[in-house]
């Protein structure tokens, strides 16, 4: 087993007002490609939508896409169908060459968009980015997304359903800091997302709106393939909860079961194993 990860949150300010919560680094990078991994693994559907991208002649957006991991994946099951892929994000880690037929741009989601880009595509995706709208009203960042997507094409939004988490003691107390963590730096919207998401999806007049969970499995319930990749992606998340939340005011979980969370959590994910949720939300946009 390889050394525990070493990661430094870089949290900007605690009104979070530039979106950014885990900081903005190549170890974040990497976190983020290691939670993509473990995700993948147990959400090998990473298209939830009824929208068949093997067809070809579709564009997609990954908002919020990082390292462009998630585009990779999805272009890759395609079975080398003709699509544009558009990645956005405000922390440029952008492969540098990437296909022809696959663009990077910094663009925030808290920002207008681009006016050539609305009702321009098929598929809009984001997936564990809307805490991140900080000090933005909710609605407007979901209306923003709403609006590039075409008439009859589909919006694809996946976040952490916190409720019903198969854990021990450790992944209890990540639960209750990662939940007041991201109610804190989002002014209360950065939790219980689905149910804010779906009425504002039927008030934007979408349809078809559906949804589904998914366990996540980490440490010893996870597969082989994955299984240290998970224990470094708990370890790099909680340690990134425990040094932004010392740049917050204080939560209920005392300041020394912060500290030592990351070590202790990912004991428990090597010993025990532990399930953690996601849903995945879809609507489509009416033709007319």
């Amino acid at each position: 087993m390889s050394a525990e990860p070493s990661i430094t949150a870089a949290f900007k300010t605690g009104a979070n007002d530039d979106n950014v919560l885990f900081g903005e680094n190549q170890t974040e990078a990497e976190r983020l490609e290691m939670q993509h991994k473990v995700i993948y693994e147990s959400m090998p559907q990473l298209v939830t939508a009824p929208i068949d991208l093997s067809k070809g002649g579709f564009k997609i957006l990954d908002q919020a896409t990082g390292s462009g991991i998630w585009i990779r994946d999805v272009r890759a099951a395609t079975d080398g169908a003709q699509n544009t892929w558009v990645g956005t994000d405000i922390a440029d880690y952008f492969p540098t060459d990437p296909p022809s037929d696959t663009t990077y741009h910094h663009q925030s989601m808290t920002q207008p968009w681009p006016r050539d880009w609305e009702g321009t595509f098929d598929l809009v995706h984001s997936r564990l980015a809307l805490p991140g709208v900080g000090t933005t009203k909710l609605q407007d960042a979901v209306n923003g997304l709403i609006s590039l997507v075409k008439p009859g094409g589909w919006i694809q939004l996946a976040e952490i359903e916190w409720k019903d988490w198969n854990v021990g003691p450790q992944g209890m107390i990540f639960n209750t800091a990662g939940r007041e963590m991201f109610s804190l730096v989002s002014n209360g919207q950065g939790v219980d997302l689905r149910e804010k998401l779906t009425p504002m999806f039927e008030e934007a007049g979408l349809q078809n709106i559906d949804f589904k969970n998914f366990t996540i499995l980490s440490g010893a319930r996870a597969s082989e393939r994955v299984r240290e990749t998970s224990e470094k992606s708990v370890f790099a998340t909680a340690m990134g909860i425990s040094m932004t939340t010392k740049m917050l005011p204080p939560i209920s979980v005392p300041r020394e079961q912060l500290d030592a969370l990351p070590q202790k959590l990912v004991e428990e994910a090597r010993r025990d194993g532990w399930e953690f949720k996601i849903f995945s939300l879809w609507a489509q946009k009416p033709e007319k």
